[in-house]
Protein backbone atom coordinates (compact mmCIF):
# COMPACT_ATOMS: atom_id res chain seq x y z
CA UNK A 1 0.00 0.00 0.00
CA UNK A 2 1.41 3.06 -1.27
CA UNK A 3 1.83 6.40 1.13
CA UNK A 4 -1.43 7.89 -0.40
CA UNK A 5 -3.42 5.00 -0.27
CA UNK A 6 -2.48 4.75 3.75
CA UNK A 7 -3.62 8.78 4.14
CA UNK A 8 -6.91 7.33 2.26
CA UNK A 9 -7.45 4.86 4.66
CA UNK A 10 -6.29 6.43 7.63
CA UNK A 11 -9.10 8.85 7.05
CA UNK A 12 -11.44 6.84 5.88
CA UNK A 13 -11.04 5.41 9.24
CA UNK A 14 -10.94 8.66 11.10
CA UNK A 15 -14.25 9.52 9.76
CA UNK A 16 -15.69 6.28 10.50
CA UNK A 17 -15.08 7.52 14.19
CA UNK A 18 -16.09 10.62 14.00
CA UNK A 19 -19.43 10.95 12.12
CA UNK A 20 -20.44 7.69 11.89
CA UNK A 21 -21.54 6.92 15.34
CA UNK A 22 -24.13 9.71 15.14
CA UNK A 23 -25.65 8.50 11.77
CA UNK A 24 -26.08 4.58 13.02
CA UNK A 25 -28.03 5.86 16.40
CA UNK A 26 -29.77 8.38 14.09
CA UNK A 27 -30.63 5.60 11.76
CA UNK A 28 -30.96 2.54 13.65
CA UNK A 29 -31.46 3.75 17.41
CA UNK A 30 -28.59 2.82 20.43
CA UNK A 31 -27.34 -0.52 20.08
CA UNK A 32 -24.53 -2.59 20.91
CA UNK A 33 -23.95 -3.93 17.21
CA UNK A 34 -25.11 -2.76 14.01
CA UNK A 35 -26.16 -5.29 10.96
CA UNK A 36 -23.28 -5.24 7.99
CA UNK A 37 -26.04 -3.74 5.74
CA UNK A 38 -27.05 -1.00 8.83
CA UNK A 39 -22.80 -0.13 9.13
CA UNK A 40 -22.76 0.37 4.64
CA UNK A 41 -26.24 2.46 4.02
CA UNK A 42 -25.06 4.68 7.31
CA UNK A 43 -21.57 5.17 5.35
CA UNK A 44 -23.63 6.07 2.29
CA UNK A 45 -25.75 8.19 3.70
CA UNK A 46 -22.96 9.92 5.70
CA UNK A 47 -21.04 10.62 2.54
CA UNK A 48 -18.07 8.67 3.41
CA UNK A 49 -15.48 6.90 2.11
CA UNK A 50 -16.68 3.12 1.28
CA UNK A 51 -13.74 1.58 -0.38
CA UNK A 52 -12.43 0.83 3.29
CA UNK A 53 -16.02 -0.19 4.94
CA UNK A 54 -14.50 -3.22 6.53
CA UNK A 55 -12.91 -1.30 9.15
CA UNK A 56 -15.76 0.60 9.92
CA UNK A 57 -17.90 -2.88 9.92
CA UNK A 58 -14.86 -4.84 12.02
CA UNK A 59 -16.20 -1.43 14.66
CA UNK A 60 -19.61 -1.73 14.51
CA UNK A 61 -20.90 -4.94 13.34
CA UNK A 62 -19.99 -8.36 15.27
CA UNK A 63 -17.93 -10.89 14.09
CA UNK A 64 -20.92 -13.05 12.05
CA UNK A 65 -22.18 -10.19 10.25
CA UNK A 66 -18.40 -9.26 9.28
CA UNK A 67 -18.64 -12.96 7.51
CA UNK A 68 -22.07 -11.82 6.37
CA UNK A 69 -20.32 -9.14 4.45
CA UNK A 70 -17.21 -10.82 3.27
CA UNK A 71 -19.35 -13.62 1.64
CA UNK A 72 -20.99 -10.79 -0.18
CA UNK A 73 -17.99 -9.37 -1.61
CA UNK A 74 -16.05 -12.10 -2.08
CA UNK A 75 -13.17 -11.30 0.57
CA UNK A 76 -11.57 -12.30 3.01
CA UNK A 77 -10.35 -9.86 5.48
CA UNK A 78 -9.81 -10.86 8.96
CA UNK A 79 -12.22 -9.35 11.29
CA UNK A 80 -9.69 -9.90 14.41
CA UNK A 81 -6.57 -8.37 12.28
CA UNK A 82 -8.93 -5.37 11.90
CA UNK A 83 -9.48 -4.91 14.97
CA UNK A 84 -6.36 -5.21 16.17
CA UNK A 85 -4.76 -2.35 13.71
CA UNK A 86 -7.82 -0.22 14.43
CA UNK A 87 -7.62 -0.69 18.38
CA UNK A 88 -3.31 -0.04 17.53
CA UNK A 89 -4.07 3.23 16.42
CA UNK A 90 -6.99 4.33 17.64
CA UNK A 91 -7.82 2.69 21.46
CA UNK A 92 -4.51 1.90 23.05
CA UNK A 93 -4.05 -1.35 21.70
CA UNK A 94 -7.50 -2.70 22.70
CA UNK A 95 -9.07 -5.08 20.90
CA UNK A 96 -12.40 -4.73 23.16
CA UNK A 97 -13.33 -1.38 22.02
CA UNK A 98 -16.95 -1.14 21.84
CA UNK A 99 -19.61 1.83 20.77
CA UNK A 100 -18.82 3.77 23.67
CA UNK A 101 -15.40 3.77 23.43
CA UNK A 102 -15.59 4.79 19.45
CA UNK A 103 -17.73 7.87 21.09
CA UNK A 104 -14.84 8.67 23.32
CA UNK A 105 -12.46 8.51 20.18
CA UNK A 106 -14.86 11.03 18.03
CA UNK A 107 -15.30 13.48 20.69
CA UNK A 108 -10.96 13.72 20.73
CA UNK A 109 -11.32 14.10 16.84
CA UNK A 110 -13.67 16.66 17.07
CA UNK A 111 -16.61 14.65 16.45
CA UNK A 112 -20.47 15.53 18.07
CA UNK A 113 -21.59 11.97 19.21
CA UNK A 114 -20.64 12.61 23.31
CA UNK A 115 -24.63 12.22 23.94
CA UNK A 116 -24.97 8.76 22.68
CA UNK A 117 -25.14 6.36 25.22
CA UNK A 118 -24.72 2.92 23.07
CA UNK A 119 -25.97 0.81 26.33
CA UNK A 120 -29.08 -0.57 23.83
CA UNK A 121 -32.69 0.28 23.73
CA UNK A 122 -33.90 3.14 20.93
CA UNK A 123 -34.38 1.75 17.27
CA UNK A 124 -35.91 -1.73 16.74
CA UNK A 125 -32.55 -2.44 14.75
CA UNK A 126 -34.04 -3.64 11.35
CA UNK A 127 -32.58 -3.58 8.12
CA UNK A 128 -34.24 -0.64 5.88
Amino acid sequence: MGLFDNFKKKRAIKGYIEKLPNVLVNDYGRQEYYTQLQVRRSIERAGLNSQHQHYALAMYANRPEFVVYQSEIHENFSYEELREEIGGVYFSGSTEFNCSSVITASASFGGDASSIDCSGGGGDGGSN
